[in-house]
């Protein structure tokens, strides 16, 4: 997801972890480890664009990172902070690494959680990178607890509300992405019966409009599905794969880095 949103995420799950004892501490540090996996593409001017896309979301989103950096974080936050036990920070740690590599998983640029022992990209697709649906509760509920002092009742609650809602939307694409992969199937299956894989995302910035895209033995067959449309009728349109334009080049470690990057799902032209 976007920055923003992860340093929300990030704030609100360093509150409810360890706002009660730290106050203000929690959700700061919070926002900052919600931050830190990102801070990955300060690599990026020292590698190819190729080389960029695939390390992205890769060493830094890997469930080794998250263990290192937590061991780390619990002792060095608590010698800071000691009005916290180094469990809770590592726990704090723990939830706001997770929670956000969770996340990034629901998109569909593939997040490489099983990194070095693994490149295979976790994608769910249920939701696009950017939500504002999402990411609004999560702020508007993190601004109203801060009206409360740490020990006060109303502070976690209004914190907890913010959270729900969001994990509640989310839950809620999952359905969504449920459902538009079986109306796809259903057009698919009268219109294009040959097809042998179906990618089916949210398009940006909303969970109502999804594309799909189907591939053929020659081409892809696109189209788009509103929850909002009244039938469940897709008309499709044909892109040609083009594949075979590539010849030798197929081969070369760029063009195999963005195959694997793409899953595949690529078409060639001639400029």
């Amino acid at each position: 997801m976007d920055s923003v949103t992860q340093i929300a995420l990030g704030a609100a799950v360093g509150e409810a972890t360890a706002g009660r004892e730290t106050g203000r501490t929690a959700p700061l540090w919070g926002a900052a480890l919600g931050l830190l996996p990102d801070l990955d593409v300060l690599a990026n001017p020292f590698l190819t664009d190729a080389q960029a896309l695939t390390f992205h979301r890769s060493l830094t989103h890997s469930f080794v990172f998250i263990a290192l950096v937590t061991l780390g974080a619990g002792l060095l936050l608590q010698r800071l902070h000691p009005e916290a036990s180094a469990k809770r920070w590592a726990g704090l740690t723990a939830a706001v690494l997770l929670t956000h590599v969770g996340l990034d998983c629901l998109t569909t640029y593939g997040t490489q959680v099983f990194w070095p022992f693994s490149t295979y990209p976790v994608i769910f697709g249920t939701v696009f990178v950017i939500d504002p649906l999402y990411t609004l509760p999560l702020i508007g509920g993190l601004l109203l607890s801060f009206r409360w002092t740490p020990t006060a009742r109303a502070r976690r609650w209004a914190n907890y509300a913010g959270l729900a809602l969001s994990s509640g939307y989310l839950l809620l694409t999952i359905v969504n992405k449920a459902h538009v992969q079986r109306v796809f199937a259903e057009n698919l299956a009268d219109q294009h019966p040959s097809n042998e894989r179906v990618l089916t995302s949210p398009t940006p910035f909303n969970n109502l409009l999804w594309r799909g895209v189907a591939e053929g033995k020659s081409a892809y067959y696109v189209g788009f599905y509103s929850l909002l449309d009244p039938d469940r009728s897709i008309e499709f349109r044909r892109v040609p794969k083009g594949h075979d334009r590539l010849g030798t080049a197929a081969q070369s470690p760029i063009v195999q880095r963005l195959r694997r990057f793409s899953r595949s799902y690529y078409a060639v032209r001639t400029a």
